[in-house]
């Protein structure tokens, strides 16, 4: 119980920090409101699960085999991050925030989720190795990340719900979204030059 317990904290500590899946999930809730943007939080956990895997299962093959695909995964993440941070900037038009639907989010979210550089961090240092060798030790692993995961999730719906109902009117959307696509920007960029740094 203790390493799920560390599992739960050590995962937490990571989650809170702003990324680019909790950036989405924070304008989910400004756009579309707390009680229409939650079922995203089960996206975020699926797509978090199946990057979990993926980095534990491969990641002892490529970081002896072909470590250089690690820079390579990461800089395509980088790139993606960079057209989602483009893509949300072009859409702050306000023509372009009324024709915005949210079926395209869940996709949108999904892979975010799947190339946030973060699940390599939980696949490689939280979970332990073990956990993906055996199915009895990871489904309580990824249980405790749940654990982590759900309420840090909410938080940030939670929190662009708030600020669509306290500052509607005053912050608009369109400028919600340019800021959503700088963060995003920043985020591609700092993942970028720590690839560039390790090469």
């Amino acid at each position: 119980m203790e390493e799920l317990y560390k599992i739960a904290f050590f995962s937490a500590l990571i989650l809170v920090v702003p990324g680019p899946s909790n950036t989405l999930m924070l304008a989910s809730g400004f756009k579309f409101g707390l009680l229409r943007a939650l079922p995203l939080m089960l996206i975020e956990m699926f797509g978090y699960t199946v990057s979990i895997c993926i980095w534990g299962w491969g990641i002892a093959f490529l970081s002896h085999d072909h470590p250089w695909l690690i820079h390579l995964i990461k800089l395509l993440c980088a790139f993606y991050i960079a057209t989602l941070a483009l893509k949300t900037w072009k859409t702050s038009s306000t023509g372009a925030q009324h024709a915005e639907r949210f079926e395209n989010w869940p996709r949108q979210l999904l892979i975010t989720t799947l190339l946030n550089p973060k699940a390599l961090i939980f696949a490689s240092v939280i979970f332990p190795a073990r956990s993906f060798t055996s199915l009895g030790d990871f489904l309580p692993a990824l249980s405790a990340f749940f654990l982590a995961l759900a309420p840090i999730s909410l938080l940030w719906v939670s929190l662009g719900a708030g600020i669509r109902a306290q500052y509607l009117g005053r912050v608009s959307g369109p400028l919600f979204s340019r800021g959503t696509a700088v963060v995003l920007a920043l985020f591609s960029a700092t993942l970028t030059y720590t690839v560039v740094r390790a090469v």
